[in-house]
């Protein structure tokens, strides 16, 4: 073909044109060639191209199938390879259509063709794909069947798709779903199939969505089915669905069950005294069973919701009860109980025991539902009382039989000496005049007797005192005076008391009573004196000699200030520290040689507990013992309250 042939045929194409070599050089390209390899001139393009396999396809091993082709073929269509712009070395994808020219002796002479850039093509068909795989894998990863069906005016209707999970679920290969469209259908149970027709039809004709519920019969298995589907655009004249089928069988099943267990505790529940709750929280809605409201005397149309019960709890039950619920429902108790008093409708009071649990809760784990009983216990709690009745009126005489045992024993030795040295008077009329015949005699032995008596009057009075408030203490009429008292000088005072009795008994005694740094304490000035004083008469008592007591004082964090009376005596076990403090009870020094009735420390934690303080012993057996008072500091509020007390 002469060149200005194919100049005037391939001039103004729009795609490129090409004549080149067997061997691969170009040897001829048109304007639109020359653009698509970003060229100014077909000249510039020729320079460039030398070799096609290695210079235009990004795989070389193209040019030999391209040129395998034409040999086989004698000509190319449609080959699509990825090259590069010769210029700019950019990567494009072209379709090539191409035919071998020969020469008179039929020896190929060269390769003509054109070459059309399709990258945007090929793009969009790869995204294509790419959107197709993604479908395909949703679909997949759907647990369900999901399926495209076009319904045709004459009535009939096809299959376009249906996922491969239709043969795992159904046990239906996806091919016979396609050749028969009505196969769901004719595997739908007898019973359902004239509903599941009515509806579908219905939805179909007003292209309205469709929600259904169905059996189908496999292999003898009956198994339950949720279809789902809505309308698509139409296509070829064709009303579409695209819908999903569901295998809901262990639903199904787990709600036979579920009705199948509600009926039994329903049954087992009637069949009880005990009364069922169920208490929508937010809302304060629920219902309250009929023997529920029968427990406290109330029709089935009486008492409302359980939000009504919270109305008729005795008051002093109320805050203990709404404690035990918010207790379950922050998560700290895994199950809610309450014992407490609810007013029937005839107006007594009958004691419950509430149990229950919270079914549901919000994302935010907000209790939303809560679900219980209520059991009557009110004769059980008739019988408790009764009990504790008998129990503490035995308990009360006993206590009696051991309070006159220790007390006659207490008034036993000093009422001998006083009775002892009282008859020794009577029996010699000298010693209780002090006058002889001839005259005045020594009174030596009066003198001697007297002491003695006057000693074992002021135990015996002393004894009374301690019974006295003890026993006012316990029925709480023991007389308080509260006030600021300055605890430096109080401390001052106490010791002052005991600086000889210390000394005599060879135990060092000090005090790290601050003079300023401490507050105030709020208390009756002359019960905390008789604490201290008892405390550290029994640290010295109890000591040994070289030993050491020491008084202290440290403000506490809560508002309290601790008065600490530090000594090294024998310490105290376990078992002794649990009986410290009962009256009488001197934890085993009553066969000891040191005297005393055992009333000091119960009246000590009688008289700090009702100033508002305690007392609190650490100690251990050959380690000593810490002895400590708590008192309220002098702060406003404190002395606000100690004033209208």
């Amino acid at each position: 073909m002469p060149d200005n042939d194919f100049a005037s045929l391939f001039e103004f194409l729009p795609i490129g044109a090409y004549r080149s070599t067997p061997a691969g050089r170009m040897l001829r390209a048109n304007p639109a060639l020359v653009r698509l390899n970003g060229c100014e001139s077909e000249a510039e393009l020729l320079a460039r191209v030398r070799n096609l396999a290695s210079e235009w396809y990004v795989v070389p091993e193209r040019r030999e199938q391209f040129k395998a082709q034409l040999a086989r073929h004698g000509r190319v269509t449609g080959f699509e390879s990825e090259v590069y712009r010769h210029k700019t070395r950019e990567r494009i994808w072209i379709n090539e259509n191409a035919h071998a020219v020969r020469d008179a002796d039929g020896r190929l002479a060269y390769f003509e063709g054109t070459v059309e850039e399709i990258s945007e093509r090929v793009r969009e068909r790869e995204r294509l794909m790419s959107s197709e795989a993604h479908l395909s894998q949703m679909f997949e990863l759907v647990p369900g069947v999901v399926y495209r069906q076009l319904h045709y005016p004459d009535g009939s209707r096809r299959t376009a798709y249906v996922s491969a999970r239709m043969e795992s679920i159904f046990g239906v290969k996806p091919e016979a779903v396609v050749a028969e469209p009505g196969i769901l259908y004719r595997l739908c149970h007898p019973d359902d199939r004239p509903r599941l027709q009515a509806q579908a039809g219905k939805a179909v004709a007003a292209g309205q969505p469709l929600t259904a519920e169905f059996r189908v019969l496999l292999d003898g298995h009956c198994r339950w089915v949720l279809m789902s589907s809505a309308a698509a655009p139409p296509e070829d004249g064709a009303r579409v669905r695209v819908g999903m089928l569901f295998d809901i069988t262990a639903q199904k099943e787990a709600e036979q069950a579920l009705r199948e267990n509600g009926e039994l505790w329903k049954t087992a529940l009637e069949s009880l005294s005990d009364g069922v709750w169920a208490w929508d929280i937010e809302p304060g809605t629920g219902t309250i069973s009929p023997q529920g409201k029968a427990l406290l005397g109330y029709r089935g149309d009486e008492l409302g919701d359980p939000d009504a019960l919270d109305a008729i709890t005795h008051s002093d039950d109320l805050p203990r009860m709404r404690q035990a619920r918010e207790a379950h429902f922050q998560g700290r108790t895994p199950v809610y109980v309450s014992e407490h008093r609810l007013r029937c409708k005839d107006g007594r009071w009958k004691w419950v025991l509430s149990r229950g649990v919270v079914m549901r809760r919000g994302a935010d784990g907000r209790p939303l539902r809560m679900i219980g009983t209520h059991t009557d216990i009110d004769a059980d709690k008739q019988a408790e009382a009764l009990r504790r009745e008998r129990d503490l009126a035995a308990a009360a005489d006993q206590a009696k039989s051991l309070l006159l045992s220790r007390v006659s024993h207490e008034l036993r030795t000093p009422l001998n000496a006083i009775l002892g040295f009282a008859q020794l008077l009577e029996l010699d009329p000298t010693q209780a005049t002090g006058r002889t015949e001839g005259g005045p005699v020594a009174s030596f032995d009066r003198h001697r007797y007297v002491p003695h008596i006057l000693a074992s009057g002021r135990h015996l009075l002393g004894l009374v005192d301690d019974l006295l408030d003890l026993s006012a203490a316990q029925i709480g009429q023991l007389r308080i005076d509260l006030e600021p008292v300055d605890l430096h000088a109080l401390s001052e005072e106490v010791l002052g008391m005991f600086t000889s009795t210390a000394a005599a008994a060879g135990v060092g005694l000090s005090s790290t009573v601050p003079v300023e740094a401490l507050p105030p304490v709020v208390c009756d000035r002359r019960r905390c004196k008789q604490i201290l004083a008892n405390l550290l008469s029994n640290a010295i008592k109890f000591n040994h000699r070289g030993g050491w007591v020491r008084l202290a004082a440290s403000d506490l964090a809560d508002g309290q200030v601790a008065l600490s009376v530090h000594d090294t005596g024998p310490g105290l076990t376990a078992e002794q520290q649990a009986r410290l403090f009962r009256p009488f009870e001197r934890a085993g020094a009553e066969r000891g040689p040191v005297a005393g009735t055992g009333l000091g420390l119960a009246l000590s934690r009688q008289f700090a507990e009702a100033m508002g303080g305690r007392i609190v012993v650490h100690s251990r057996p050959g380690e000593g013992s810490v002895f400590t008072l708590r008192l309220p500091a002098a702060t406003g509020a404190a002395v606000a309250t100690a004033a209208r007390t």
